[in-house]
Parts: C-alpha cells; structure tokens; sequence
C-alpha cells in the first residue's frame, strides 16, 4: 500500500511545532499543582511563555544561520552592521 500524502517535514519543523504546542500547556500543568493564594502561578505563567518565545526565536534564528551556512551570514551581518550612510553631520 502506498502513502498518497508522503511527509515531507523535516526532524526541525516537527520539534519546533511541539515546543510551540505543548510547552504552553505543561505550563498551565505545572502551574495548577502549585498553591493557591499566590501570584506564584501568574508569574511562573508569564516567565514561561516569555522562555518559550525567546527558545523559539533562538530557534529560528539558528535554522536561518544554518540554512545560509555560517560564514556567509556572519560575512552578511558584519557588513550590515559596518555600512552606513554617507552623511554630513552639519546642516
């Protein structure tokens, strides 16, 4: 039997998607066991999707890197940073 649908995501599109998926809801998780008359909860909330969303960020930031090979987004970046505009400083 064949498949119709082959898959066709790679090892990082699946991760990524469930760090962005079940990380939330461990949170909400871990959160409920915690006790009640607190703002524990509240933060531990907050901090973690703040985590998750820097983790995700550092995520693709990275595949980007890698998918333009390292030393050439390096080369990249250092001439974006080094260029400036050519303007007089006086009026």
């Amino acid at each position: 039997m064949t498949i119709s649908n082959p898959v066709k995501a790679s090892y990082f599109t699946r991760a990524f998607s469930a760090i962005a998926i079940l990380g939330p809801i461990l949170l909400v998780i871990i959160a409920g066991t915690l006790p009640e008359g607190r703002s524990i909860r509240g933060d531990l909330i907050v901090d973690g999707h703040i985590f998750i969303v820097a983790a995700l960020a550092t995520a693709l930031v990275l595949r980007a890197v890698y998918g333009m090979g390292f030393n050439n987004a390096l080369k990249n970046a250092r001439e974006r940073l080094a260029s400036s505009a050519n303007r007089p400083l006086t009026a």
